[in-house]
């Protein structure tokens, strides 16, 4: 069973594009843990890692358990890390820093006079 769940979070960790760095950071976990329960060699997966795992690859857990494939994540992993961060301030940070990040971009898409 635990292989068999290993195997498909690695098929869909694939699927979405991830490395096994990119998903254990998203996870919360260390790359060694992740690994080993990909190659099955975790015997019990705690309901909160499985959760994790499922909403780090923008699906869910009973398709993991189950091996059912899912449409990969609209949103990059550098952009899921990006709101991570986001969501860790408190709101009146959060809006700031998402109003200098767009302040950025435009800047970045102006044309460059030449």
């Amino acid at each position: 069973m635990n292989n068999y769940l290993g195997k498909n979070i690695a098929t869909q960790r694939h699927a979405a594009r991830m490395t096994q760095e990119q998903l254990a950071e998203l996870s919360d976990m260390t790359i060694n843990y992740l690994s080993k329960i990909e190659r099955g060699v975790v015997k019990q997966i705690g309901a909160g890692s499985l959760y994790r795992i499922a909403k780090a690859l923008n699906v869910s857990m009973k398709s993991l358990v189950e091996g059912t494939t899912e449409a990969a994540p609209a949103v990059s992993p550098q952009r899921q890390l990006l709101n991570q961060q986001l969501d860790r301030l408190d709101p009146i940070q959060s809006d700031e820093y998402s109003r200098l990040f767009f302040d950025l971009l435009k800047v970045a898409e102006r044309p460059t006079d030449q």
